[in-house]
């Protein structure tokens, strides 16, 4: 076992936490060189770079040292890439590195750092902004950047990728998760809060739907 045993390729890059996405013969990743913010391509096959482009942060926002300025990974569509900086806001690129918008976001307030990564589903790219105050969720359109609905959010301190959920009828949910409180969206920005007390295990059950199919509750919760 080591670093050598059983290497294809290994690529130098600059500092970032996000995770890789492979797409096909890509793979997808950010990184950050002072306060250049950038979203790097390379070639699956070879770990060539076929690409970098860099957005300049406007900012630094506060964040836990463990965090990073390229913490959030990218999401795509299988033609088009979205990433999210916290001293940016959102941008997007097709598969060549040309770039298609950007949603300029922020500042946030947060005690460790927005480090939630962007989802896309059913052309919208769907990102939890949870912080100490104002904290929102926002869905843009994956063709144009424009934003299809903003909702306020009553948590704070929640730092999770929402999750995509399809159920066998009725529309995709976004499960975003905060401090005791659930919400499920559906990508048209119709939503209901799931609230469970502290301490207790709790189970969601997909018994209890409402007439938009989104979860309403947990077992155990109030």
């Amino acid at each position: 076992m080591g670093p050598s045993k059983n290497l294809v390729w290994k690529a130098a890059l600059p500092e970032g936490k996000s995770s890789p996405v492979v797409v096909g013969d890509r793979i997808f990743l950010t990184a950050a060189e002072g306060d250049d913010l950038l979203t790097i391509c390379l070639d699956r096959e070879s770990g060539k770079e076929l690409w970098r482009r860099s957005v300049r942060a406007g900012r630094e926002d506060y964040r836990n040292e463990l965090n990073a300025r390229a913490t959030p990974t990218p999401a795509t569509d299988g033609s088009r890439v979205f990433v999210f900086f916290q001293d940016y806001g959102l941008a997007a690129y097709d598969f060549a590195g040309k770039p298609l918008w950007d949603v300029p976001l922020g500042p946030f307030n947060s005690q460790q750092g927005v480090a939630a990564s962007p989802v896309y589903v059913d052309g919208r790219v769907v990102l939890v902004c949870d912080q100490d105050t104002d904290a929102y969720v926002i869905a843009v359109d994956a063709a144009n950047g424009e934003i299809v609905w903003k909702k306020p959010r009553q948590v704070t301190n929640g730092y999770s990728t929402p999750t995509v959920y399809r159920p066998e009828a009725g529309p995709a949910q976004i499960i975003a998760v905060g401090s005791y409180e659930m919400t499920a969206y559906s990508p048209d920005g119709y939503h209901r809060v799931v609230r469970a007390r502290p301490h207790l295990p709790t189970q969601v059950t997909a018994r209890h739907r409402g007439r938009h199919g989104l979860l309403q509750r947990l077992d155990g919760g109030q």
